[in-house]
């Protein structure tokens, strides 16, 4: 039955596999359930398949990677993920009406860009955000990937069976999971995350499954209900989740809005009337919309993007500090300073050795 469904999927949709639209090359997948995801995937022309190592490579036009994938036990899967994007890539999930789509999905990413630096003669300047996602069954949702960005993403799928008997039933769940489970409302969350919080499990899975033989099952296990709890734990953080308010196009611009701005932290704030210019949004909307995907204020996430950058020259270089605070095109060292203290609780001179 599903590899006749995924047949019938090919065969009406091939001339649809790339579209181009809004700035993106438009990958579309079938998204039924892990099991899908991956049959469906192999069929692919430019796809490379290790049955066992149970890997995808995948080496095209628009990216470069390797996909893991492991199904734990029934009802439970594990997806790791590392891509580099060489051009501006939007992945759109595509859903067989005649397969369940009963699958729930949380995953980690972590997204790293390069920023090149003309006046520096080191190595170029990372850009990391960390970011966790959740996606109720059958939810429709676009995921945007700029070119020049290597993101690495550990998906966790579950089933409403298998969350019925370990999470919905459970009597240990707090009243914040039993809530999101239940309402129909929130079928799809995305916020920051403190990457030290999430790093030594990413670690964990990443030495998992770069292991030359099939990945460790027993192990995976053990991570993905660490996965688990982590994720129920920064729930009990956020009180208001509201990503799942804006359409695709909404979201699609407010993140070329955020990737611009990583681009130009070198630059003061352009400001709400000029980058409202540049996007055709209006000011209120943008304002409105950005907390609403970043959680916070569109000059806040500015200026800890800014300060994030500065603490990578105070750390990495000996530069001094006047001169970093001229590059991020402050003329006073005190209002860097200033600005430095609030986004990491200490001034610059702290974390010189």
């Amino acid at each position: 039955m599903i590899i006749d469904r995924i047949n019938n999927w090919f065969k009406v949709s091939k001339q649809y596999f790339f579209t181009y639209s809004n700035g993106f090359f438009n990958l579309s997948y079938l998204s039924n359930s892990p099991e899908v995801i991956v049959k469906s995937c192999i069929k692919l022309p430019f796809m490379k398949h290790d049955s066992e190592k149970q890997m995808l490579y995948a080496d095209t036009p628009f990216l470069k990677g390797e996909f893991c994938y492991s199904e734990l036990e029934h009802g439970l899967w594990v997806f790791s993920s590392i891509m580099e994007y060489k051009n501006n890539v939007a992945y759109k999930p595509v859903y067989d009406k005649f397969l369940p789509a009963d699958y729930y999905c949380v995953t980690i990413n972590f997204i790293e860009n390069e920023l090149y630096d003309r006046a520096y003669e080191f190595n170029n300047v990372k850009i990391t955000n960390h970011s966790l996602s959740f996606s109720k069954p059958g939810t429709d949702f676009i995921n945007c990937h700029f070119k020049g960005s290597k993101e690495t993403m550990y998906m966790l799928y579950f089933s409403e069976e298998w969350a019925d008997k370990n999470i919905t039933n459970s009597t240990s769940i707090s009243q914040s999971v039993h809530a999101l489970m239940e309402d129909k409302q929130k079928d799809f969350l995305n916020y920051s995350i403190i990457q030290n919080e999430f790093q030594p499990l990413v670690d964990h899975l990443q030495a998992n499954f770069d292991q030359v033989s099939k990945p460790n099952i027993f192990e995976l296990k053990k991570l993905s209900y660490e996965f688990l709890t982590l994720f129920f734990s920064s729930l009990e953080m956020e009180d208001n989740f509201n990503s799942n308010q804006l359409s695709h196009g909404d979201r699609i611009k407010i993140q070329k809005i955020e990737h611009h701005l990583s681009r130009n932290l070198y630059q003061k704030f352009p400001g709400i009337d000029v980058l409202s210019e540049k996007f055709k949004i209006s000011p209120t909307r943008l304002k409105q919309n950005f907390k609403i995907l970043y959680g916070v204020p569109i000059f806040a996430y500015f200026q800890n993007a800014k300060m994030k950058m500065a603490l990578y020259y105070i750390e990495k270089t000996e530069l001094k500090i006047k001169d970093i605070a001229l590059k991020f095109d402050y003329e006073n060292v005190g209002k860097f300073s200033k600005a430095f203290q609030k986004c990491h609780g200490q001034l610059p001179s702290k974390h010189r050795s």
